[in-house]
């Protein structure tokens, strides 16, 4: 074990071939426990699932540049996944926890009404939903639109009047 601590340990004076070796090995771990981990973290788009890929990246770069002993980032990789799967696990039997953990849609408009309050809460201006709507339905117009929601993600969805 001494061996693997003085080559994949801390070290001031790495070379760019033990970075080399540490970025490919690093590579085919990181990506076992991505597979590991499932697409929901990095397709979701929940800041629940954004704090594993801000962790694992900082895991991982810290892993490779030698600022942390190699096996204890990949230690710390394993253990923020199995966390992440245990609370997305515990989020599928328990609608309390998944909304305490993920949050929940919040309505701001419906029926020609916008929700001011719910709006001010989460820093969203009449500007931001016409954006919004030009961008992802090619409306300037909320006429035919029934609905505005925030949904967990942060992204704005809109759903039409039924004619």
């Amino acid at each position: 074990m001494e061996f693997l601590n003085h080559w994949w340990g801390i070290k001031d004076d790495i070379t760019p071939l033990e970075i080399a070796a540490r970025s490919a090995v690093m590579f085919i771990i990181a990506l076992l426990l991505i597979r590991m981990a499932g697409m929901r973290p990095f397709g979701k788009g929940e800041n629940f699932d954004k704090i594993i890929t801000f962790l694992i990246g900082a895991i991982l770069s810290r892993g490779v540049v030698g600022a942390t002993p190699f096996f204890s980032a990949v230690t710390s990789m394993i253990v923020i996944i199995l966390i992440h799967k245990i609370i997305s696990k515990l989020s599928i039997y328990s609608s309390w926890f998944g909304e305490k953990v993920k949050g929940h849609t919040v309505r701001i408009y419906e029926h020609g009404r916008f929700d001011t309050e719910a709006m001010k809460r989460h820093n969203i201006t009449h500007k931001d939903i016409l954006e919004d709507l030009r961008s992802n339905c090619q409306l300037d117009s909320l006429e035919t639109i029934r609905e505005v929601v925030i949904e967990t993600t942060g992204k704005l969805s809109f759903v039409k009047k039924e004619n």
